[in-house]
C-alpha cells in the first residue's frame, strides 16, 4: 500500500511538471503588462502567469497563518488561566476539608461535656 501511494505521488508530480513545461513552451509570446500606469518589460506570458501562481502559493498560507497564530496564543493564555484557577480551587478545597474535621471535633467535645 505504501509503495502504491509513493508511485501515485510520483505520477502526479511528473504530470504536474510536464504540464508546467508544456504551458511554458506554449506561452512564450512576449507580453507587456500595464497596471495603474506602471508598465513592465516585454516578457513571456508564461512568466507572468507562473509568477502570479507562485505569489499565490506564498500569500495563501500566510493569510491563514496569522489568524491561527492569534487563536493559538489566546488558547494558551486561557489554558494557563484555567490551570491557575484549578490550582486555586484545589487549595480552597484543601482548606475546607481540613476545617471540617476540626469543627466536628469541637462539636463532639461540646456534646460530650
Amino acid at each position: 500500500m505504501r509503495n502504491f501511494k509513493r508511485l501515485l505521488i510520483v505520477i502526479i508530480a511528473l504530470a504536474l511538471a510536464a504540464s508546467v513545461i508544456f504551458f511554458t513552451l506554449e506561452n512564450r509570446t512576449p507580453t507587456q503588462l500595464v497596471f495603474f500606469g506602471w508598465q513592465t518589460a516585454e516578457l513571456p506570458t508564461a512568466l507572468f502567469v507562473m509568477s502570479a501562481f507562485i505569489i499565490g502559493l506564498i500569500l495563501g498560507p500566510l493569510t491563514t497563518w496569522w489568524p491561527q497564530q492569534r487563536l493559538r496564543m489566546r488558547y494558551n493564555k486561557q489554558a494557563k488561566q484555567l490551570k491557575a484557577c484549578e490550582q486555586r480551587l484545589a487549595e480552597l478545597q484543601g482548606n475546607v476539608d481540613s476545617a471540617e474535621p476540626q469543627a466536628e471535633v469541637a462539636q463532639l467535645s461540646k456534646a460530650e461535656s
